[in-house]
């Protein structure tokens, strides 16, 4: 456990947020641990946390989350008043996650001289200050009583997509940019005017300049919780950049799962340095949309990926509609199940492509899905051996997803089942509606010479 006199000088530079640092603290050992106190979004912000911090140099990196999912201040007060057994507690000393159930918030406030807690309020009501008192002050008096070295930090959290279906956009006439303005003016009002926060997090600003970037307004996976390449990636360089004095410009981690265009990096690098720098105005980025392909057609989303359209084709799909495939069952195997063949009651929530191997889809191609519809990219090693179910590949939403090798693995052959998430279920297709659904999935091939 670090000693409180290393605790007060664990990372790189002062935080910022608060108005301008003043200057870098005396040269650290490079250590950080940094304890929320959040929900989703916080689980959000800090997925990539620990990979940002040690690329950047941090050691004996120490990350904690206590979570309850959509939690308010109101309901964290209460929780912390009672000392309840109510959280999940996410643990991270290693690069990975782990999680305990039942943890009550003293044994995560007491299990070590943190260096930095972080606080935020519910997306739905961050932009309405009411909702702030009096529940933040008896947050801030327990964590300050049981961790009196320790830095308190406000994390800023981010508006909603715009055509977002959460319940409570309404509270913001469904508009995004008021619904950002909000939230500002509440961090002004509740978090600015008090002396005992050491720094603000700008989440909500680097999502916000990121959607002025090639990615527009596509930086989530729901319409608020944020995308897993984009979202989750430019908000841990924000944390990084406030609490560790990161350069996201400079930062040379990026997520290995997806893959990347020098436009996207420099868009995604980009939007959180500008957020640390000016964290409660919106900065225009360098990497815009296409002016000419931002129609919402495919072509379109992979030129606002940064790829040319004009270098690659679209392939001609022959789709079924009412139908998909499912690698782990033995009986079907890599059979469509249909309305011919099956008794399943959820096959009008599916259309699907045919099966292609590496030669009909190879390295280099795109594969590419609108906003609000996601892909399950079914695998086998061979036609006719069932999968089991934990290797089975999980569904897609990101817009872009380039096939590569590790794409590949050790599958031989590929299909695809699109579906439109409805809140936890899936949209029941009309002909029509299924119709469009074939529409919002493409793959495009490499032109050749």
């Amino acid at each position: 456990m670090l000693l409180a006199s290393l605790a007060l000088f664990s990372c790189k530079k002062a935080p910022v947020g608060l108005g301008e640092p003043e200057g870098p603290l005396p040269e650290p050992d490079n250590t950080i641990s940094i304890l929320a106190i959040g929900n989703s979004f916080s689980v959000d912000g800090m997925q990539y946390l620990y990979d940002v911090l040690a690329a950047d140099g941090a050691e004996d990196i120490v990350l904690g989350n206590l979570y309850i999912s959509g939690c308010t201040l109101a309901t964290h007060a209460g929780h912390f008043a009672e000392n309840d057994a109510a959280y999940t507690y996410y643990h991270n000393t290693t690069g990975s996650w782990t999680s305990t159930a039942n943890t009550c918030p003293l044994d995560a406030l007491q299990e070590r001289d943190w260096d930095y807690i972080t606080l935020q309020q519910a997306s739905g009501v961050s932009g309405k200050p009411d909702t702030y008192s009096p529940y933040l002050d008896q947050i801030v008096a327990v964590v300050k009583e049981h961790c009196p070295g320790a830095k308190l930090v406000w994390h800023m959290t981010w508006a909603y997509q715009g055509n977002s279906t959460h319940s409570s956009f309404p509270n913001y006439g469904s508009n995004q940019m008021t619904m950002y303005n909000a939230i500002v003016s509440a961090v002004n009002e509740k978090i600015l005017s008090r002396g005992d926060f050491s720094a603000v997090i700008p989440s909500g600003t680097a999502v916000q300049n990121l959607r002025t970037s090639l990615y527009g307004d596509r930086i989530t996976r729901d319409g608020y919780h944020l995308s897993y390449d984009a979202g989750r990636f430019v908000a841990a360089l924000t944390w990084a950049g406030t609490l560790f004095g990161t350069q996201a410009e400079q930062s040379t981690w990026k997520p290995a799962a997806y893959t990347y265009s020098d436009a996207q990096l420099g868009a995604i690098r980009e939007a959180a340095a500008a957020a640390v720098q000016n964290p409660y105005t919106i900065s225009t980025s360098s990497y815009p949309p296409d002016p000419i392909l931002d129609d919402g057609s495919l072509a379109a989303l992979i030129s606002a990926a940064g790829y040319n359209p004009d270098e690659y084709s679209q392939m001609e799909i022959d789709w079924t509609l009412f139908a998909y495939y499912n690698s782990t069952n033995a009986t079907m195997l890599s059979t469509l199940y249909t309305h011919e063949n099956s008794t399943q009651t959820n096959l009008d929530e599916f259309v699907a492509t045919p099966i292609y191997d590496k030669t009909q889809l190879p390295v280099g191609s795109l594969l590419v899905v609108k906003d609000g519809y996601q892909y399950r990219p079914e695998g086998w090693v061979t036609l006719t051996t069932k999968n089991d179910s934990s290797a089975r590949p999980g569904n897609v939403t990101a817009t872009v997803q380039e096939v590569t090798t590790s794409w590949w693995g050790s599958w031989n052959y590929r299909a695809f089942n699109i579906c439109k998430p409805n809140g936890s279920k899936r949209t029941v297709f009309t002909e029509e509606t299924a119709l469009e659904a074939c529409k919002a999935f493409g793959i495009f091939l490499p032109a050749k010479d």
